[in-house]
This record gives C-alpha cells, sequence and structure tokens, in this order.
C-alpha cells in the first residue's frame, strides 16, 4: 500500500547538515502528527494543510528538492501490508522516486510508528512488535511520505511438548499427562488450549485435562495438539500382574479313587480376586494324587501329594492326603440350610464306608462352629439363635460332614409408633418411639428403624424420631424397618398463650379524658407471642369504656377493672377516673434530714379536683442535685454528700417538693 500524503520536508539541503536536521524534522513530524492525527494518521489519503506545508518549506529553503534540483515524487514501503508475531521483528524497505519513477538512491528516510505501543520501528525500517493490533508507519523523504500497514498477531504456536513421553500402566489405572506449546524458540506459550485425543480409546482413554484412564491391555498413542501442531505420547496397558494363587481347600483327605474339586483364585498384590486369568494344574505325586487342567483330584494310592495352581508364575497349593481303604465318610443332609430366628430345623448324617455304603447305627456328634447364631441337639435338629451364618458338623469315627445353616432374622410384621397421637407445637418438638414387631405381634430389638415426613413444611423428624413443629397443619410420620412402614399423624398447633400483661396497670384519667392500653403476650417460657386476638372488657362501664382496640375513656368518677383476654389467659389493669379540673400533691413529710448514707421515703399525696385521695396514681421523683441526695422511683431518698437538695414529685400536671438536708454527723 503507498500513500502520498504530503508531511514536512525532511532538509536534506547538504550531506553535512542532514544528520541534525533530520532528527529536528523526525521529531517535529512525530510532534505534528500527534497534534493532527485525523490528518496524519487517517487511512485515507489527504494533505497537510497549505500553511504547515508552507511553515516547513520556509525553514527549510529550498530542501524540497535534492541536491542536485531532482524533487522527491513518492516514496513506496515493501511490503505494503504485513504480519509479525508479538515479540518478532520485519525489516521494511523504502523506495524514494522522482516523478518519472525513478529510483533516487542514498536518500535519507525517516521512518516513524503510528502507535508506539503496538509496534516501534528503527531508523532501518526494522518493525518490533510489541503487542496486538494493527499500525501504520511511515517512511518520509524530501517532503514525501510512504506509508504501510502492520498487523501484530499472537505468536503463533511452533511446537507442543508433551510429558512423559511414554507411560506404562495397568488396566484400571489413571494418569495425568501435561503438555505444554511452544514458539519457535522453544519459549512456553501460556493460556493456549491444548486438545487431547487417542487412538485406540478401546484401550486407553483421555479427558479434556490429559487424564489418561487404562482400560484393556494393549497400546495406546495419546496427542496434544494445539493450533494445528501435536506431539504424541505413548501408552502401554497391562493387565495387573497376579500377586498370589489362593487355592481352596488349602489342604482335604481323601481315599483312593476319591475324586474332589479344587477352585483356585488368582489374587492381585492387595488381595482383589482377578478374572479371566489361564490356570494351570499339576501334581507333585501322580502315583499318589492326580489332578485335571479344570483343578478335579482323583486320589490314586496312599500318601500325601501336593496339588499346585500356577497363574502367571505364581503358585497356590492345596495338600491332598489319601488314606487307604476303608476310612468313614460322614455326609450332612442338606449340606446349607436355612431356618428362622427361635424356629427349628432337621439335619440328617449318613456315615460311610469306603465304597460309599451306609453303615447304620453309627454314633454321630453334631456340633455348631457358633452357638450364638444356631445350637444343634443331638439328633441333628438345628434351633436358630441369632441372625448370621453357622457350620453344622456331624463326626463319626474321626470323620466329619457340614452343612452351612444361614439364619435368618424374623421378618417384621408391623411398626408400632408411640404415642399414638402426637401433638406438638410450632418451634417445639415431640419425641416418638417405634417398635418393628413380627408377625405375632413379638418385639424384634436390635432393628433399624428409618423416619421420615409426608410434610416437612408442618412437622420435620430426625433419625432418632424426634419431630420438630414447624407451621400449623397435620403431617404423617413414619417409621421404616425392613421395608415395613408405620405412621402417625402428627398435628402441629402453635404455641399457647400462657400470661397476659396490661400495661400501664395502674393509669389515672379524668372524665372524658382517653388512655391506650396495651397487652403482652407470653408462652410459659416468657417468650413474647405475637399475632394472637385480644378481647377488651370493662368491669364497670359506667365508670371506664374500652374500645375492642384498648382505648380507654374515663365517664365518672371511680375504679374500674379493664380485663384483656387472649386464649383463655386474662390480665388486668386498674383505671381510676378523677373528676375533671386541677389534681393537687403533697409530699410528706416535706422537711427531713439525713446522715450520709441515711435514706427516708417519702409519700405523695394526690388529691382529684374534689379532694379526694387518688391512690395509684403515677409519679415521678427528682432530685435537684443527685450528688446530695438520690431518689428512688419509690420516693426513697438516700443521702450522698453533706448539703442541701430539692426533692420534687410530679403527677399529671401536679407536683409538690421537699427539702432535704444532708448532714456529716446525720
Amino acid at each position: 500500500m503507498t500513500d502520498h500524503r504530503t508531511l514536512p520536508p525532511a532538509c536534506d539541503a547538504n550531506p553535512v547538515a542532514t544528520r541534525g536536521r533530520r532528527g529536528i524534522v523526525g521529531a517535529m513530524s512525530i510532534a505534528w502528527s500527534r497534534a493532527h492525527p485525523a490528518v496524519a494518521w487517517s487511512s485515507r489519503v489527504r494533505l497537510l494543510r497549505p500553511a504547515v506545508v508552507m511553515a516547513f518549506v520556509s525553514s527549510c529553503g529550498g530542501d524540497l528538492l535534492d541536491p542536485v534540483g531532482q524533487a522527491v515524487q513518492s516514496i513506496v514501503i515493501s511490503p505494503p501490508t504485513s504480519t509479525v508475531a508479538v515479540g518478532a521483528s520485519l525489516g521494511l524497505t523504502a523506495q524514494v522516486l522522482d516523478p518519472s519513477g525513478t529510483m533516487l538512491i542514498d536518500r535519507p528516510v525517516h521512518w516513524s510508528s503510528e502507535n508506539l505501543e503496538i509496534a516501534t520501528i528503527t531508523a532501518d525500517g526494522v518493525v518490533q512488535a510489541r503487542k496486538l493490533g494493527t499500525v501504520q508507519v511511515a517512511a518520509s523523504a524530501g517532503g514525501r511520505s510512504g506509508f504501510a500497514e502492520v498487523t501484530v498477531t499472537a505468536t503463533p504456536v511452533a511446537t507442543v511438548h508433551v510429558s512423559p513421553a511414554n507411560r506404562s500402566l495397568y488396566v484400571e489405572e489413571s494418569f495425568q499427562f501435561t503438555a505444554e506449546a511452544r514458539d519457535g524458540a522453544g519459549n512456553a506459550l501460556a493460556d493456549r488450549p491444548i486438545t487431547w485425543s487417542s487412538n485406540n480409546p478401546g484401550i486407553a482413554t483421555v479427558s479434556a485435562s490429559g487424564l489418561v484412564t487404562a482400560l484393556s491391555p494393549g497400546g495406546a498413542i495419546i496427542t496434544a495438539s494445539a493450533e494445528g501442531k501435536s506431539a504424541p505420547a505413548s501408552v502401554t496397558v497391562s493387565a495387573v500382574p497376579v500377586a498370589s494363587v489362593q487355592v481352596k481347600p488349602s489342604s482335604q483327605s481323601l481315599v483312593v479313587g476319591q475324586a474332589a474339586q479344587l477352585e483356585a483364585q488368582p489374587l492381585d498384590a492387595s488381595g482383589s480376586p482377578l478374572v479371566g486369568r489361564v490356570v494351570l494344574w499339576s501334581t507333585s505325586d501322580a502315583s499318589v494324587a492326580t489332578v485335571t487342567s479344570t483343578g478335579v483330584v482323583t486320589a490314586v494310592a496312599p500318601g500325601t501329594a501336593t496339588i499346585t495352581a500356577t497363574c502367571e508364575g505364581r503358585d497356590g497349593t492345596s495338600l491332598v492326603s489319601v488314606a487307604s481303604r476303608p476310612p468313614n465318610a460322614v455326609v450332612v443332609t442338606p449340606a446349607q440350610a436355612l431356618v428362622l430366628e427361635g424356629a427349628t430345623t432337621p439335619l440328617s448324617a449318613q456315615v460311610l464306608d469306603p465304597q460309599g455304603s451306609v453303615i447304620p447305627g453309627a454314633p454321630i456328634a453334631w456340633a455348631s462352629s457358633d452357638d450364638a447364631i444356631a445350637t444343634v441337639s443331638s439328633s441333628g435338629v438345628v434351633t436358630g439363635v441369632g441372625a448370621g451364618k453357622v457350620t453344622i458338623t456331624a463326626s463319626s469315627g474321626g470323620k466329619s460332614g457340614t452343612s452351612q445353616v444361614t439364619v435368618l432374622p424374623i421378618p417384621v410384621g408391623s411398626v408400632v409408633i408411640t404415642p399414638p397421637a402426637p401433638f406438638v407445637t410450632v418451634g417445639r418438638t415431640v419425641a416418638l418411639t417405634a417398635e418393628a414387631l413380627s408377625a405375632t405381634g413379638a418385639p424384634l430389638p436390635g432393628r433399624n428403624i428409618t423416619w421420615s415426613t409426608s410434610t416437612p413444611g408442618v412437622a420435620q423428624v430426625s433419625a432418632t424420631g424426634m419431630v420438630t413443629g414447624v407451621s400449623p397443619g397435620t403431617a404423617v410420620i413414619f417409621a421404616s424397618a425392613d421395608g415395613v412402614l408405620g405412621w402417625v399423624t402428627v398435628r402441629v398447633g402453635v404455641i399457647p398463650v400462657s400470661s397476659v400483661t396490661v400495661t400501664p396497670a395502674t393509669p389515672t384519667l379524668t372524665i372524658g379524658q382517653t388512655i391506650s392500653l396495651s397487652a403482652a403476650l407470653a408462652d410459659a417460657a416468657g417468650a413474647p407471642l405475637s399475632g394472637r386476638v385480644v378481647s377488651w372488657s370493662s368491669d364497670a362501664t359506667s365508670i371506664a369504656a374500652i374500645s375492642t382496640g384498648g382505648t380507654v375513656t374515663g365517664l365518672a368518677t371511680g375504679t374500674a377493672t379493664i380485663t384483656a383476654t387472649s386464649e383463655g389467659q386474662t390480665g388486668t389493669a386498674t383505671v381510676t377516673v378523677a373528676a375533671a379540673g386541677v389534681r393537687t400533691l403533697a409530699i410528706v413529710p416535706d422537711s427531713v434530714t439525713l446522715g450520709l448514707l441515711g435514706t427516708v421515703t417519702l409519700a405523695a399525696v394526690v388529691r382529684d379536683p374534689a379532694g379526694s385521695v387518688l391512690n395509684g396514681a403515677a409519679v415521678a421523683w427528682s432530685s435537684s442535685n443527685a450528688l446530695v441526695a438520690g431518689v428512688s422511683a419509690g420516693g426513697t431518698v438516700t443521702g450522698l454528700l453533706p448539703g442541701t437538695a430539692t426533692i420534687t414529685a410530679t403527677s399529671g400536671s401536679a407536683s409538690s417538693t421537699a427539702t432535704v438536708v444532708v448532714k456529716l454527723g446525720g
């Protein structure tokens, strides 16, 4: 891209002055372009203002022409548009052309950048990329300029490094690979997204974060890619090695001609079974006992032989003792049995000779491996005691047979919850108990009880059966034992009102005057209750009337008891109604002398306008000098420092004073 905008001349009149004047012009060009960015760097072709051009022409004289009179017509920058990565550099060249298009050699060129934060340019035209963005650079000579556009892009990914390059895993084992994108110089490029893939996900899969999971034996290539670049890592998956082989039974006795099945179980290092492994069987002495490829041992002659099961280089053995004929054998029937707790089941035993014939009348001794689970009688009757598994053994002549007996718990027939109809108030709790019973109603202790509620918004229940009231209503509480449900309906009510307190308790008013009473409700614990209905009544409506909102109106002189009632609980206030007019107040005594810390209780006598004493009238007490004498709300004065204080009692508009003198000696 070439732009023939007119810029201030380079002032190259002579080679001697070129360097210093070029620096001045370059600085002035940059300053001018910063002061007039719309003119200097617009993508449209514009001319500098004539006044600016003339100013530079006048300052440089005839320097618009070269020393031999050849004028600069245009400047062409190559390349006109370019792209460079952050941190890299790019060399630009500028051709200075005269009006005929002939290149002017050795013309000094001044380079400048539109935005030094995006890219800078050296005096030789080398662009240094700083940060992402697009910037224009200019080459100026002989009063002409050419422009080029440089786009700074992110540093491209040149390589991807995966660590480690290979890894061996066992089936079901996982491993975290890491990958790093790098530029051409090998520097790490942060925050570049890495994608992972496996060429054989049936053997090993890889997550989006590079976590490889081994699934089956074999090999897989794990590839990490970033911006079209990739790097592989190899994964070799092996089966979990056999650490040991367990042969069951580990030893047994056979008679000649008898056969028995051995079982071999390959195990890993943690003792977990391994499946799908090939087991090879062998015997230490085939003349005593042989073994097939499936582990069937056949007794051949008296003696002992070690039967070995081999799997992947690991061995397990079983010692086989072969007795000569005829040893006896005991067979218990059934070999496996089920019995409920408290119930019985019979077992039978046969004593066999070497030919397998029953020996009639042979004595048999019975035993249980755990009497806490099941007992066995001398006749082979097994009684279930507790849930579990037990081995019942029948022995005769040094031989024995066994039966595996499983004792099952008695099935739960029902679950009973007490109390059967619980009630709880909001915010309070009630404890429920649940008992599992058999079909016959017998208690079944030790059964696990699971609690739940049908309506958690009304009542909640803990794992131990503690029910908490949440809001008024009903909820069904369930108790489950072995899949059998029991339930009760819980009623949740509001906390009842336990007390009602009316304030003020002893108000006084005159005929025609009103006063508002308030009722405070509390539960049995004294906690305040709100949102309850309160009704008001007066026992002397001719003296004092009460509204539904608790406003008392004095109607005639006298006293009336005002009652506030809520949910059957009451509170009262005694209202005194006096005649209209000015009441009076007198303090008795009206003067007193006290010693330090001495006390005296003053009485305030309040009378209505008719002269009648107003009992219970509210009186406020104060002291003119609380440092000398203090007074309580009940009128008790205490001497504190020597001096004199005035005690004032006020009731409505009436007031009176008393003089208190405090002395050291009393």
